[in-house]
This record gives C-alpha cells, sequence and structure tokens, in this order.
C-alpha cells in the first residue's frame, strides 16, 4: 500500500514516526480510531488528509474550526455507553488505534483495554499517550504533585496561594479546592509505569513503552534527544516525571 504523501500537524506527526519505528506506515486503506476523540479535531484532520478515520468518547470538547456535532450526525464520532463501556464498533474493525491524555482519566482499564482489543484487527497497533503519575504539575488543576497528593490541605493551601484553572478562575480557594479534590477523586486514575504494563499486558502480547521515541520526533526536544543518545537516563527523568507512551500489538481475544 501507498503511504499518504502529506503534512501532518505535530500531534500526529510524532504518533506517524513512532509507529513508522516499529514497521508500520499508514495508507489510505488503514482505518483508524482516535479513543477518547475530544472535539474530534484529530479525526476531522485525518479524514481531510485521506486517512479512514473514526473517533469515540463518553463527552465531547467544543473547538474553532471542528464541527463535533455535524460528525457526530454522520457516524464519524460515536458516543461510547459509559455504563457498559462497549465500543460502538465491530470486532476487528481498525488497523491503528490511538489516544492522547485519556487514559489518566479512565476508571476501568480492564474493560476500555478489553474493549479496544476487541475493536482492533489481529494485525493492528495502538499507540497511548498519558502524562504520568508523578509529572510536578498535574495538568488539569495545575496543583504541583496533584496525581499522587490528593487531601483537601495539599489542595487548599496551593489554591490559598492563587492556584485556579479556567472552570475556577472567579471561585475562592475553599470552593476552588473543594472542585479540584472532587475531579481527581472521581475523574482522575493515574497508575504507576508496572500496573500499566500489567493492564495492557493482559489483553496485548506486545507491550513496549517507547517515550524516547517521542523525543527523537518532537521538533521541541530535538536538542534533549541529542543530550540523551549519551545521557540515557533523561529517557527515564522525561518518562517519569513528563509523559508516559505505550505501543501494543498482537491483541489477545
Amino acid at each position: 500500500m501507498t503511504e499518504v504523501n502529506i503534512i501532518l500537524s505535530p500531534e500526529l506527526s510524532n504518533k506517524m514516526n513512532i509507529i513508522k519505528e516499529f514497521g508500520y506506515i499508514l495508507s489510505p486503506e488503514t482505518v483508524i480510531m482516535d479513543f477518547g476523540c475530544g472535539s474530534g479535531k484529530m479525526v476531522k484532520e485525518l479524514c481531510d488528509l485521506g486517512y479512514q478515520a473514526l473517533g469515540c468518547g463518553t463527552r465531547f470538547d467544543t473547538e474553532d474550526d471542528t464541527d463535533t456535532e455535524a460528525m457526530m450526525k454522520q457516524g464519524i464520532i460515536r458516543t461510547i455507553d459509559s455504563k457498559s463501556y462497549i465500543l460502538p464498533f465491530k470486532d476487528s474493525t481498525f488497523d491503528f488505534i490511538f489516544s492522547h491524555s485519556v487514559f489518566e482519566h479512565v476508571q476501568n482499564y480492564s474493560e476500555s483495554i478489553s474493549e479496544i482489543a476487541r475493536v482492533l484487527k489481529p494485525d493492528g497497533f495502538c499507540l497511548h499517550y498519558f502524562p504520568s503519575r508523578y509529572r510536578l504539575i498535574e495538568s488539569h488543576t495545575f496543583v504541583p504533585l496533584a496525581s499522587i497528593i490528593q487531601s483537601h490541605s495539599w489542595l487548599y493551601f496551593w489554591t490559598f496561594l492563587g492556584i485556579r484553572n479556567e472552570f475556577t478562575d472567579t471561585l475562592n480557594a475553599r470552593e476552588t479546592s473543594e472542585i479540584f479534590y472532587n475531579y481527581l477523586k472521581e475523574e482522575t486514575n493515574y497508575l504507576i509505569k508496572k500496573e500499566i504494563a500489567k493492564q495492557f499486558g493482559m489483553k496485548f502480547k506486545n507491550v513496549r513503552f517507547c517515550e524516547n521515541l517521542s523525543i527523537k520526533h518532537s521538533k521541541r526536544c530535538k536538542y534533549l534527544y541529542a543530550v540523551s543518545k549519551y545521557v540515557t537516563i533523561i529517557h527515564k527523568i522525561y518518562s517519569t516525571f513528563r509523559s508516559r507512551i505505550i505501543f501494543t500489538s498482537l491483541p489477545i481475544r
């Protein structure tokens, strides 16, 4: 199959370059799914560039230049039933499934990964990006170490100092800390690397962390990658305190 000769956004370019490192190249015949697609922006980009792309999620964002509602009416984006969590696709539908900043919200890893394995073709593959549990600044509340320390007192301390996000900028410290506490407890689930590998390993024969490849193909990190070839611990520091990126293939039915 012939690869589509196009220019991708930095986010998609990074993904495509990583899967090339594993020996995979996407073509117009490749069926792709964005798991937890948000507004559907990356789904739209892929469709506009000639790929067969679909998306799904339990809820959807709004974003400029992305008509999420129209894509939902066309069936390009579909809703996941939050109770059964069954993905709205037939078995063995997709060649490539990816997600970006989704799994830190997933409460039921086992069911979610099982569904991804079900709708993936036997020779399909996946790539998932998510913030590390040990990221110094939690990426939704902006509170330091809030992915680990989620006590009322810790959150109140930082909100008292002025920490806010886009949803709490008009609220006082007590109100903000309460919202952050409930959000972190109900909407996030930061697993350690060993547990992530275990969960994906139950449904995929091949599971590999590949943060080093993301650094390699990131324009912002090109100097960091050059240094990391000589100081290998940089890869571990990046993955521990920044992002986890996991590649999987060979789904287990």
